[in-house]
């Protein structure tokens, strides 16, 4: 018997049999597991459990590897190449992912079981951090993990069809943050490819957010309405749009983990946003956009 499936390297639609645990895709030619091409959890076979020491010992140097190689991810988060780096990432980690589940269902599937992988996760960031010295590209480094741990990691954990992906990344949300005193979330890829395409005024939000002010609140709705009704209206404007949506949930992660950022926020309100709506409110819908292309501006060099 056939079934409609989607194969996970060229993501075209594939028939697959329920007789088999691997299949060649017609499309691009790649050997994929055909419970992975149905979205469906991957049976553990019993020698796949007592071959335990060797799935630890992958997932050790495969995360060893994955830290060290880990080089300002911030760099590559644009909407427009976003998915292709995400494919990529997940592609070339699913060993990682098929392990962990080998090693999660071999230590009983339970809160322990979970509690054996994020101590993984935590061992191979720690041991790459202790190795800088200096406290300023620690602190880089730290916040360089932070995005590959809750915008690639986990992100990718959660899309692998297995058994152990929603417990571990429920708590390694909660074990990250408490080791390193970080604030990261729980996302996905849908989450996260969605954010680029909803039109969110990141920097705005943030400020807003950062000085208590609610996701409804008059400032973000005048900004919101200026930006789709006056910058969305013209090829000028849709351009500048595009390129700022481009660049600027980069800039607000790293405002987010600045030690200053209620400053910060503060005087964005005071110096850009609120005298853009100032100028929205008497008309002057050119000056808005330039005294915001500077502010965008400004947090580009200071920030990318």
């Amino acid at each position: 018997m056939f079934r409609e499936g989607t194969c996970p390297k060229c993501k075209e639609k594939i028939q697959v049999p329920d007789d088999h645990e691997k299949v060649r895709c017609m499309f691009c030619g790649e050997e994929i597991e055909v419970a992975e091409a149905l979205g469906e959890k991957k049976a553990v076979q019993v020698q796949d459990v007592q071959n335990l020491p060797m799935y630890e010992s992958l997932i050790e140097k495969r995360l060893a590897e994955l830290f060290a190689a880990c080089d300002n991810p911030l760099k590559k988060f644009k909407k427009n190449s976003f998915e292709a780096d995400f494919t990529s990432f997940y592609d070339s980690n699913r060993d990682i992912f098929e392990a962990m589940e080998m090693v999660y269902v071999g230590n009983g599937s339970s809160e322990q079981a979970v509690r054996v992988l994020t101590d993984y996760v935590l061992a191979a960031a720690h041991c790459e951090l202790e190795k800088e010295k200096k406290k300023s590209k620690k602190g880089q480094k730290q916040l360089d993990y932070n995005f590959l741990v809750s915008i690639q990691f986990i992100p990718a954990v959660r899309k692998y069809p297995a058994s152990f992906t929603e417990p571990f990344s429920e708590a390694m949300v909660k074990d990250w943050n408490e080791a390193f005193d970080a604030n990261i979330g729980l996302a996905s890829y849908d989450m996260i490819e969605n954010g680029f395409h909803r039109k969110l005024c990141y920097i705005t939000t943030a400020v807003c957010q950062g000085l208590g002010k609610g996701p409804d609140c008059t400032e973000l709705q005048i900004l919101k309405d200026y930006r789709d009704r006056q910058l969305e209206t013209t090829p000028e404007g849709h351009a500048l749009v595009e390129e700022y949506y481009d660049i600027a949930p980069t800039i607000v992660k790293r405002m987010e983990k600045s030690p200053d950022s209620g400053a910060l926020y503060r005087t964005l309100y005071q110096d850009y946003l609120m005298p853009c709506i100032e100028k929205i409110k008497a008309g002057k819908y050119e000056e808005c956009r330039t005294h915001y292309q500077a502010m965008v501006l400004d947090l580009k060099q200071k920030y990318m």
